[in-house]
């Protein structure tokens, strides 16, 4: 009696592999071949072109549910909600901006006033390395009128007789 049942299971399953099964319309239409995979510019069509057209006839909806940007039902109070929490993420951001925007400000007058303390004690380094180099010469100009004056006899004295 087992050998019998197992034979007819037997058949019953090649049976079942030759004879197609049954599908359903939306079953067929998922091994149907879409458009062409490339077009004329050899780029491959967006996912929203491969999307049926959606109804957008509001009466079809339930109540407080509407089409979203990418064709799908979505809920008005989470949507609401979702834009509230934008604005308040672009709120933050703005006034972080505005927080940063007036610290660059105050840098920049900070960075102008040290350039205008830079270039000032520039000017007084110049000045005094200009006095330097003009007492230097004076210095040397002195100098040189000393080393003159001792090998020049001074007429007054009379020259000195070593004999």
């Amino acid at each position: 009696m087992n050998e019998e049942n197992f034979l007819s299971n037997e058949v019953k399953m090649e049976d079942a592999e030759t004879t197609p099964p049954v599908l359903s319309e939306r079953r067929k239409a998922l091994f149907e071949p879409l458009e062409p995979t490339t077009r004329i510019n050899r780029q491959r069509p967006t996912a929203e072109s491969l999307l049926p057209m959606p109804d957008f006839e509001t009466a079809t909806y339930p109540r407080g549910w509407q089409i979203g940007k990418k064709r799908k039902l979505v809920n008005v109070d989470v949507v609401e909600s979702m834009r509230r929490i934008a604005v308040q993420e672009m709120n933050r951001q703005d006034k972080e901006i505005d927080d940063l925007n007036g610290v660059v400000e105050e840098d920049g007058w900070l960075i102008e006033h040290l350039q205008a303390q830079l270039q000032d004690e520039k000017n007084k380094r110049a000045d005094v390395e200009r006095e330097n180099a003009t007492l230097r010469d004076q210095i040397n100009i002195l100098m040189n009128m000393l080393q003159d004056g001792e090998e020049v006899p001074d007429e007054d004295e009379p020259p000195h007789d070593e004999t």
